[in-house]
């Protein structure tokens, strides 16, 4: 009696949008963060799209080719993080770190406009100069409270680009729909690009986590993606009118009194009218926190080249964690440049493991929080 055929296997087929959508969108924890659309644009294909407010959304559905890269590189999927993690020696709950330490740009041009001590700024700066950089993808001011994904091919467009100052002379419309959060890399498919091609980034953690995983599988445009500068990353807040209203009442300030706004350890909120901040508490703010922050577990952007923030240091000076042998490279660069001052009595080894401590306490809350917050 002769056997009967094998029965075929049934194709494991890829994850595609449609999948994105479900796993992510639907859930509420789509990111913004733009890299499934910088993947699908510098490909051509053309088949997603960032929206106005909200998740990306089908541009041309008959355009996808259902390849699940989109799927792949979002950093609110699992894929690929076991690679990662190991290829950048992760360790919960900061990741894998070669120096840290307090620090700021030399230069009191940077220092003025900064959000803590325009260190970052001045990397990039000395990257442009050494030529090591066609330009740098970061996010620009345009008006009081509004900041856009931008290219800044110049010393002078870099410097403009720098910190969370605001003008707001005159009306400030605008301020209806103020977004703490950029998607920067976004920008990515908009940059007309070479093979020689070199682009530093300036992101928040789950946009260096996209990028990291287009370069892992290797494809358009994350291959012009050179440095990849961190920032720590508590929360994003999103204030529409609403919001505003709320918290504006909540803590008796308005908004068009705003002189400056940073994250530390709190939001803290510099007014025209008082010399003495105010400082929020972030549990005071979960009315206005972005959904998808809340699911997301890195803060301290363990996956970048260097990671910065104010988190650690003090007032006027930007705490830095070089993690890799590239962000080593490009760090002493700038300060071999003399761009970059380490004040020597705030680097003692009692100081560094404050900062350290501070870190990992961050790390560790938001961690949890990512744990117990309940996915739709």
């Amino acid at each position: 009696m002769a056997e009967e055929p094998t029965a075929k296997r049934s194709e494991v087929k890829p994850k595609s949008f449609e999948d994105l959508i479900k796993d992510v969108h639907e859930k509420d924890i789509c990111g913004e963060c733009g890299g499934c659309v910088s993947f699908c644009s510098a490909a051509e294909i053309g088949a997603i799209e960032m929206t106005e407010d909200g998740p990306p959304h089908y541009a041309n559905k008959d355009n996808c080719l259902h390849c699940g890269i989109c799927y792949l590189i979002c950093p609110e999927t699992f894929e690929l993080d076991k690679e990662l993690n190991k290829k950048y020696d992760f360790r919960a709950p900061i990741g894998n770190w070669l120096k840290i330490v307090t620090a700021q740009a030399k230069d009191p041009r940077i220092r003025e406009v900064a959000t803590d001590g325009g260190v970052v700024t001045a990397i990039l700066i000395a990257l442009l100069e050494d030529n090591l950089i066609n330009g740098a993808l970061i996010s620009k001011r345009i008006n009081s409270f509004q900041r856009v994904p931008f290219f800044a091919t110049s010393k002078e467009e870099i410097l403009e680009a720098a910190g969370t100052y605001y003008d707001l002379k005159g009306p400030v419309p605008e301020l209806g729909n103020y977004n703490t959060f950029v998607s920067t890399i976004s920008e990515l498919k908009k940059i007309k690009y070479s093979d020689s091609m070199k682009v530093a980034v300036v992101g928040v953690p789950c946009q260096i986590h996209s990028i990291r995983k287009m370069q892992e599988l290797n494809i358009i445009p994350a291959h012009i993606v050179k440095y990849t500068l961190g920032l720590f990353c508590y929360e994003n807040f999103k204030f529409d009118n609403i919001a505003r209203a709320r918290i504006e009442e909540r803590f008796k300030f308005s908004f068009n009194d705003i002189e400056k706004i940073n994250i530390k350890e709190d939001l803290i909120i510099k007014l025209k009218t008082n010399d003495n901040p105010l400082k929020i508490e972030f549990s005071d703010l979960k009315d206005i926190m972005r959904h998808a922050c809340r699911v997301c577990e890195n803060f301290s952007n363990y996956f970048s080249d260097i990671s910065f923030g104010g988190l650690g240091s003090q007032t006027g000076y930007t705490t830095v964690m070089v993690r890799t042998k590239t962000g080593e490279k490009i760090y002493n660069l700038a300060q071999n440049k003399g761009y970059i001052i380490e004040p020597n009595d705030l680097n003692g080894s009692v100081e560094k493991s404050k900062m350290l401590a501070q870190i990992i306490s961050f790390s560790e809350r938001k961690s949890k929080r990512a744990e117990s917050f309940e996915v739709q």
